[in-house]
């Protein structure tokens, strides 16, 4: 994919890849969004687009669909936000950003010109909580300055597992960074026999740091307000995936079935559990 770098009021930068593909007979100007995808923690834009045969230009060229992939917050070379401002957290901040500030840009320099019907929601992991924040903020405009068709997200569920959310890392890059060790880190999050060994060979390049507040926020913010503060208010449709050997939240139909009737005020919500899909399912087989 082609670099892409933004540049917002206050100085702030975003950058990230996409790729926008001619036009397919595939595809009715009705029906050809801008998908904008959110990676997880401790990935970068780049998660989207691992190697030849695991990136989203496969089926963007496939359906001439535009697709950004974007470096969140404190990742790449985007802006960070913190620090977080008291009486607020990291997805909160995060979703704020991207609904008042990347969306609105990337809705006028880049689907606007390719003829995009609308924009949808990407997100993986922790990324799904800034995603459902800026839906969430979009539902309540009476004039949003873009299309917001969907929100779409994976590996993130309402009830996670025990014993994860402590206790936290140290930094071990600058003051609020933590890098995981390759190997452990894809022991967790692929289980045996869920990935291709190609995937394997680039997780040191993929591999990124994560911010801590992020980390922190899911557990001491997220999982108890998010259902009371941010998916009721989601007016879009909904689509959700659980993979079905996630490690940090509760692989079960439950679990998924509670996740998607949080969504009360969406007019669509479709989704369930992945059997056999790890965690980093987008990586996956």
């Amino acid at each position: 994919m082609d670099p892409l770098n933004l540049a917002l009021p206050g100085g702030i930068a975003v950058t990230g890849i996409q790729n926008v593909p001619t036009t397919s007979p595939a595809t009715s100007p009705r029906s050809r969004p801008l998908i904008v995808a959110f990676h997880g923690g401790g990935y970068e834009c780049h998660y989207f687009d691992a190697d030849s045969r695991h990136t989203a230009k496969i089926p963007s060229d496939t359906y001439g669909i535009s697709f950004i992939s974007l470096d969140r917050p404190d990742y790449g070379g985007t802006s960070s936000v913190l620090p977080v401002p008291k009486g607020s957290s990291f997805p909160i901040e995060e979703g704020k950003r991207t609904h008042e500030y990347i969306f609105p840009t990337l809705w006028t320099q880049h689907g606007i010109p390719n003829g995009c019907s609308c924009l949808i929601i990407l997100c993986h992991s922790l990324g799904s909580m800034a995603g459902i924040v800026a839906a969430a903020l979009y539902s309540q405009e009476a004039k949003p300055s873009y299309p917001l068709g969907g929100l779409t997200f994976s590996g993130l569920a309402d009830q996670h597992q025990s014993g994860i959310d402590t206790p936290f890392p140290e930094p071990n890059v600058g003051s609020y960074h933590f890098r995981y060790p390759v190997q452990g880190k894809d022991s967790i999050m692929f289980r045996p026999g869920t990935v291709d060994p190609w995937i394997l060979e680039q997780s040191e390049r993929l591999n990124a740091p994560i911010p801590l507040p992020e980390m922190t926020s899911l557990y001491e913010y997220w999982v108890h307000s998010w259902k009371r503060d941010w998916a009721h208010r989601v007016r879009v449709p909904v689509l959700y995936a659980l993979p079905g050997q996630d490690c940090f939240f509760e692989p079960t139909a439950e679990n998924a079935q509670q996740t998607m009737a949080a969504f009360t005020s969406s007019p669509r919500v479709e989704g369930g559990l992945i059997l056999g899909a790890p965690h980093f399912m987008e990586l996956s087989h």
